[in-house]
């Protein structure tokens, strides 16, 4: 089984590699999927918000677990769909990703637009 770390550099590996299936098998199939425009579940929502958005990640720190099962990562975020259907930056983005996992298996990604609480 891998740790917190391993699965979180497993995911943004896929994402970043334009690997959908790949970054949707690190996650629980109910895996909460949050941001600024709400908050969601499931392998479909996953799915979908990584093909409509085309987001990449670049952590701007090596991983680190914040608490056990946790990490929280400040990442540059790059939108690279055509057509989002959302007013997208066009340039690299600071955000911050705070993962759950539990058991090898990514149950939480939230996206926070400041850094969130748990960076203290």
């Amino acid at each position: 089984m891998r740790t917190s770390v391993e699965t979180v550099t497993a995911w943004h590996e896929a994402v970043n590699g334009g690997d959908i299936e790949a970054a949707v098998a690190c996650c629980h199939p109910e895996v909460e999927v949050g941001g600024p425009r709400g908050t969601g579940r499931g392998h479909d929502l996953m799915r979908g918000w990584l093909r409509r958005s085309g987001i990449r990640l670049q952590p701007q720190h090596e991983l680190t677990e914040s608490s056990p099962g946790v990490v929280v990562v400040e990442e540059l975020a790059r939108w690279t769909a055509e057509n989002t259907p959302f007013p997208a930056p066009s340039e690299p983005t600071p955000t911050w990703c705070v993962f759950r996992v539990d058991y090898g298996c990514l149950v939480s990604i939230v996206r926070y637009e400041e850094p969130p609480a748990a960076m203290a």
